[in-house]
């Protein structure tokens, strides 16, 4: 004989448990102020107890919201974007709203099929890490890491001129190094990418020139590197070994990100370059553990999970109709000195 499941439970069984209208119980489910504080705490304890699970569609249809947010990165498994996401997530779902991530691999064809599949789930708004592929799907979107050029586009990144400033002005006034190099994220924001004017590789090239170019120093072209779009350890392990090859090396250099810096320091001793004995090496994004590196390594400060949250806080803003532009919200970087620069 088959056993009848008992049926999930209603909104109608919530308001007979609680002693109130269905209206009611619906409007206290939305945490209308149309219901008394105490009323709106019983119809939920009801419900939690019963484990009912509010209709999502039925939801959306009547406020025209799926309290849904597309969460747009090139790399789930890079420690910059995993620790960025998990704090937005954070944010929102502490609003009400769930997410939906979306990994592009750093491809600007990927990240445009993956903005029509938010789409296709109608989210209210995105976040975004270009690589280079957003197209606009019609809902609000704050940038983060990458800036777009559209005037008024809301976005959180870092200062990335500062930054940079900070790291080779520390190599110039306390070392006084003269050939430094650098080896950074790609110009261009990911594979096939349009042209992003202010993509944070582009932003940390242009600072360290200026920042050489202000110390007074030569700048052979040699000394100045891009890594691949997939951005690699392995890219600052093999541009060490080159640099250290030239007749006439550097003996300072600044890594754009984490992961080319952690490259870097195993490049150079595989060269058999001691640093900072023989070559200073400072990072813009401090690596995992830092501190622990031998020697442990000059960086600015992380601030991954603050991104995520301003982020997270700015796109909330704006779907709540507080702020339809928010411009560029630049975070500040902070310089802390370690053993690599020469730093005791």
């Amino acid at each position: 004989m088959a056993v009848r499941r008992s049926a999930a439970p209603t909104l109608a069984d919530v308001a007979a448990e609680a002693g109130v209208s269905q209206a009611t119980a619906s409007r206290a489910l939305a945490d209308s102020p149309l219901v008394n504080v105490k009323t709106r705490e019983r119809v939920w304890e009801v419900a939690e107890r019963l484990r009912f699970q509010p209709n999502r569609l039925a939801r959306s249809l009547r406020s025209g919201a799926t309290m849904a947010v597309g969460l747009v990165v090139p790399d789930v498994g890079a420690s910059f974007y995993a620790s960025a996401l998990k704090s937005a997530q954070d944010v929102l779902e502490a609003a009400g709203y769930h997410v939906l991530v979306v990994n592009t691999g750093r491809a600007a064809a990927r990240e445009r099929e993956g903005l029509w599949t938010l789409r296709a789930h109608q989210v209210d708004g995105l976040l975004v890490a270009t690589s280079g592929g957003y197209e606009d799907i019609g809902v609000p979107a704050v940038f983060f890491d990458n800036v777009p050029a559209a005037a008024g586009a809301g976005a959180v990144a870092m200062d990335n001129d500062a930054g940079i400033r900070l790291l080779v002005e520390h190599l110039v006034a306390v070392h006084g190094h003269q050939r430094i190099a650098y080896l950074g994220p790609p110009e261009a924001v990911g594979i096939g990418a349009g042209d992003l004017l202010q993509g944070a590789g582009r932003e940390r090239l242009e600072a360290f020139r200026a920042a050489v170019g202000r110390a007074g120093l030569p700048l052979p072209p040699e000394y100045v590197r891009a890594s691949e779009p997939a951005l690699s350890e392995e890219d600052g392990r093999a541009a060490a070994r080159e640099l250290m090859a030239l007749e006439s090396p550097p003996t300072a250099i600044v890594g754009g990100s984490d992961q080319l810096t952690t490259g870097l320091l195993r490049g150079l001793r595989d060269a058999g370059r001691n640093v900072p004995g023989d070559v200073a090496l400072v990072s813009f994004d401090e690596p995992v553990a830092a501190d622990l590196l031998d020697p442990p390594l000059t960086s600015l400060d992380r601030h991954d999970r603050e991104l995520g949250r301003i982020a997270a806080e700015a796109l909330l803003h704006t779907l709540r109709g507080e702020d339809t532009s928010p411009g560029t919200v630049r975070v500040p970087a902070a310089l802390s000195v370690r053993r690599s620069c020469g730093c005791q």
